[in-house]
């Protein structure tokens, strides 16, 4: 089975319309299940990701899938950038966001709109650099919307992708793979109302490209990594990319 295969629903709706409906359906809950699937260290983990972007250019940043908007909160902490833009398919999960960045006082300096990661509306060369935590697994067309992130970019700019991903150790790998098929199940049946959504982000973190494939696949579309690593003996995967 490939990425392309696996969707929420299993209806004959394009995916990103069934992604569109699974996460205005978990919205309210997304943020506690990723708690629970990241062994709660997905915080953790963000704030990682955005420091690498540390010693570059990052006044005009993009947060791609940006789901309840913690990456564009934590970004204006960490990194302090002019201006964030957070873009994501689900306005249920964007209301869930503003309602965050409200709380924050961070309103002048994040916005999120709607938008297809495969057909952004920013002119060319818009952004310094942009990033992704646990979303592009979700991106319907993989090269299509790399291609799109790489045409909004200035020259040289950074992508910084944070995912999910399966151990290579065979047993770390069976001990996470116990894990999902155990606590992760019971989260679900505690407070979903969803459950086919949740196999679906199980599920689809089990056939996503990680490592060398997925790498190859960013440079084929225009992108050269500074860096790799894993966290968490494996669990979680880092990715930082420059336009070339």
């Amino acid at each position: 089975m490939n990425i392309k295969e696996v969707t929420p629903y299993h209806t004959e709706e394009d995916k990103t319309t069934q992604l569109y409906k699974m996460f205005n359906s978990i919205s309210r809950k997304y943020d506690k299940f990723n708690d629970i699937m990241s062994m709660g260290l997905a915080h953790k983990w963000r704030d990682k990701a955005l420091e690498t972007l540390t010693p570059y250019n990052h006044n005009q940043l993009l947060d791609l899938a940006c789901g309840t908007a913690d990456v564009c909160i934590k970004a204006c902490r960490i990194l302090t950038p002019e201006h964030v833009t957070g873009v994501d398919i689900s306005e249920g999960m964007m209301e869930v966001g503003r309602m965050k960045i409200n709380l924050e006082g961070l309103n002048e300096k994040i916005t999120l709109q709607k938008e297809d990661v495969s057909s952004l509306s920013f002119a060319d060369e818009t952004f310094d650099a942009a990033t992704t935590s646990f979303g592009i697994r979700n991106f319907d067309k993989l090269d299509e919307s790399i291609r799109e992130i790489h045409r909004v970019l200035k020259p040289l700019g950074k992508f910084v992708i944070l995912e999910m991903s399966e151990p290579k150790t065979p047993v770390i790998r069976q001990g996470y793979l116990l894990y999902t098929r155990t606590v992760i199940p019971f989260a679900v049946k505690t407070f979903s109302n969803d459950p086919l959504a949740y196999k679906y982000l199980t599920d689809s973190m089990k056939v996503f490209p990680q490592g060398k494939e997925l790498i190859a696949i960013l440079k084929k579309n225009g992108f050269r990594c500074l860096k790799y690593k894993t966290f968490f003996l494996g669990v979680c995967s880092l990715y930082v990319l420059e336009k070339e």
